[in-house]
């Protein structure tokens, strides 16, 4: 509980417009260390079961997950490519 009021909630915030940038290593350095200390796992220990036992996305799928759900929001904001010219380009 703690993690998800603190860490994933600073983490989401603003996540669409940050996710790209090079700052976002240091994140999911952050973000695995978080892990390590929940589960007390060693340094050299794998973080994927972590994640999996907790139930938690990494920081690339949380970025992933908040784009697929902006573009969802704001479809309308989009242009199809029918809206742009009448021609068929599949066949």
């Amino acid at each position: 509980m703690a993690y998800f009021a603190h860490f994933s909630s600073h983490m989401s915030y603003g996540i669409v417009f940050w996710g790209s940038s090079s700052s976002m290593r240091n994140v999911f350095l952050i973000h695995k260390r978080e892990i390590r200390i929940m589960l007390r796992l060693g340094p050299k220990t794998s973080y994927r079961e972590g994640f999996k036992k907790l139930d938690i996305l990494t920081v690339p799928c949380v970025y992933i997950y908040a784009l697929m759900l902006f573009a969802v929001k704001n479809i309308n904001t989009y242009q199809t490519n029918s809206s742009v010219h009448g021609m068929n380009s599949r066949k």
